[in-house]
């Protein structure tokens, strides 16, 4: 099977600037691609693209980062939580979630965030982190819309979790 193109090319004439189209079925050959998982389709721009290569050429983690487009859900400040799709969950982190447990997620967007979250595996498959969630969101300021990168990271004892919103 031949390998599709490195990017999707979304510009239209409203727009000069291009962007790339990635999901979970939508793969790219970037150096980059090996080194993430794509939970929902995101549009990246140029400014985004130039933030996440320039993030895993620093730093190619043992875990590949979550990137995904962060809706309502995810957002809302009351019963606010974030969902890891069944795919991600399963390749990379039921091996920590064996019982739902707390790990420690920090963030450096415009404010610096440090707090402990809840993380567990649910009936469905899915990762989901629930407790302390709506603290991540505000501190560091995620919007609907936002295009975020989750970084877990096997810590000394425990697993932990670093996330940063994309540049805009």
């Amino acid at each position: 099977m031949a390998a599709g193109p490195s990017y999707i090319n979304l510009s239209d004439s409203k727009s000069d600037e291009e962007t790339w189209l990635r999901g979970p079925t939508i793969y790219g050959m970037e150096f980059f691609d090996k080194h993430c998982h794509f939970g929902n389709e995101v549009e990246l721009t140029k400014a985004n693209l130039d933030h996440l290569k320039s993030q895993v050429n620093d730093y190619k983690p043992q875990i590949p980062y979550y990137v995904c487009k962060m809706g309502k859900t995810t957002n809302n400040l009351t019963r606010g939580k974030m969902t890891f799709n069944k795919e991600y969950t399963e390749e990379h982190l039921k091996n920590y979630l064996t019982v739902p447990t707390t790990i420690p997620i920090t963030s450096n967007t415009n404010a610096w965030v440090g707090t402990r979250v809840r993380i567990k595996k649910v009936a469905t498959g899915h990762a989901v982190i629930t407790t302390n969630w709506p603290d991540v969101v505000m501190g560091a300021e995620i919007k609907d819309g936002d295009i975020c990168m989750f970084c877990f990271y096997d810590g000394t004892r425990e697993l932990g979790c670093f996330v940063t919103r994309l540049s805009n």
